[in-house]
């Protein structure tokens, strides 16, 4: 659909519930993958007709680290 993306990735463990986690996908900033990653959330944000709800994605740019 949008080609290959490379993406890093967080796993954070559910204390409450053995043997489940949340995995968390990024991609770098300003790269092409975070761009075509933008698309895909964009997809999945578009309203299905029949649908009261409604997804908000975006890809924002970090801060410039001051020094």
């Amino acid at each position: 659909m949008v080609g290959e993306l490379e993406l890093s990735y967080e796993r954070f463990q559910i204390a409450a519930d053995a043997g489940q986690m949340i995995v968390a996908y990024a991609a770098e900033p300003g790269s092409k993958s975070a761009e075509t990653f933008g698309l895909l959330a964009s997809w999945a944000a578009t309203e299905e007709t029949g649908s009261s709800e409604r997804v908000s994605a975006s890809v924002e740019e970090p801060e410039p680290d001051e020094q």
